[in-house]
C-alpha cells in the first residue's frame, strides 16, 4: 500500500511531498533574502529596496495604466508560468510577492505563497498561507482543493511514521476537496483526489463514480496503479 499511495500521491502533484531538505535549503536562502518570503517577511526594507519597489510600480502601473489590480494579476500568473512550467521556485516567489505589493487582496498570491511551500513539503506552511487566501477568496476552488491535498500528504507521512491519528487527515482532506467540488464541479483533478479520498475512507461506490468521472474528463493523473488499487480495495 505504501508504494502504491506514493505513486498516486507524487502524480497528482507537481512535485513530490518527500522533500523536506529542499525546504531546509529554501529556509536558508529566505532568511537571507526577504523577497523569498511571503509578504517580503513583513519586515521595514532598505532605501534601496523601497527605490527599487518604486520603479517597478511605476513601469509596470504605466503599463496597465494605473490598474493595480490586473498588474497584481498578471504577476501571480507569471509566478505560476515559473513555478510549474519552469520549476523556477525563486523567480515564482518573487513575482507572488510582487503580486502582493500591487494588490494586497490578490488571493492568488496567497495561493502562489502556499504552492510554493506545498511544493517543498512543508504542509503547514501552506497552509498558513492558503488560510490567508481564503479569508479573501472563501469560494476559491483551487486554494481549497490544494488545502485539501495537503492533508493527503500528511496521512502519507503519518502511514509511514506508523501514527495513529491518519483518518484525522482523511477526514480533513474530503472536508475541503468537497468544498471546493461544490464552486466548481467541472475540476477533474478535485475530482480525481477526492476519488482518492473516498476509496481510503470507505466509500467505495463514491470512489469509483468520480473515478469514471475523471477518466471521462481525460484527466492526465489518473494512473492504472491507481485503479487496481481501488479495484483491490473495493471488490
Amino acid at each position: 500500500m505504501k508504494i502504491k499511495l506514493l505513486v498516486v500521491l507524487i502524480l497528482i502533484t507537481f512535485f513530490s511531498f518527500a522533500q523536506n531538505s529542499n525546504y531546509e535549503k529554501w529556509t536558508a536562502m529566505a532568511d537571507n533574502d526577504i523577497s523569498l518570503q511571503p509578504e517580503y517577511g513583513n519586515v521595514e526594507k532598505t532605501e534601496s529596496q523601497k527605490a527599487d519597489d518604486e520603479n517597478f510600480k511605476k513601469d509596470i502601473l504605466e503599463y496597465y495604466e494605473g490598474d493595480t489590480i490586473s498588474a497584481s494579476k498578471k504577476m501571480s500568473d507569471l509566478g505560476f508560468t515559473y513555478l510549474y512550467d519552469k520549476g523556477d521556485f525563486v523567480t515564482a516567489m518573487r513575482r507572488f510577492n510582487q503580486a502582493f505589493m500591487l494588490n494586497p487582496k490578490n488571493a492568488d498570491a496567497y495561493y502562489g505563497f502556499g504552492t510554493i511551500f506545498f511544493n517543498l513539503g512543508a504542509m503547514k506552511k501552506a497552509r498558513e498561507q492558503f488560510d490567508k487566501g481564503l479569508e479573501l477568496n472563501p469560494k476559491h476552488p483551487k486554494i481549497l482543493t490544494d488545502y485539501g491535498t495537503t492533508y493527503l500528504g500528511d496521512y502519507y507521512e503519518s502511514l509511514e511514521n506508523g501514527k495513529e491519528n491518519s483518518n484525522e487527515f482523511l477526514v480533513k482532506a474530503n472536508e475541503y476537496l468537497e468544498k471546493s467540488l461544490d464552486f466548481d464541479k467541472k475540476d477533474s483533478n478535485t475530482i480525481y483526489k477526492l476519488s482518492i479520498v473516498k476509496m481510503y475512507i470507505g466509500d467505495c461506490n463514491e470512489a469509483k463514480k468520480l473515478l469514471d468521472k475523471a477518466k471521462k474528463m481525460n484527466n492526465p493523473n489518473v494512473t492504472e496503479s491507481y485503479e487496481i488499487e481501488l479495484n483491490e480495495k473495493c471488490n
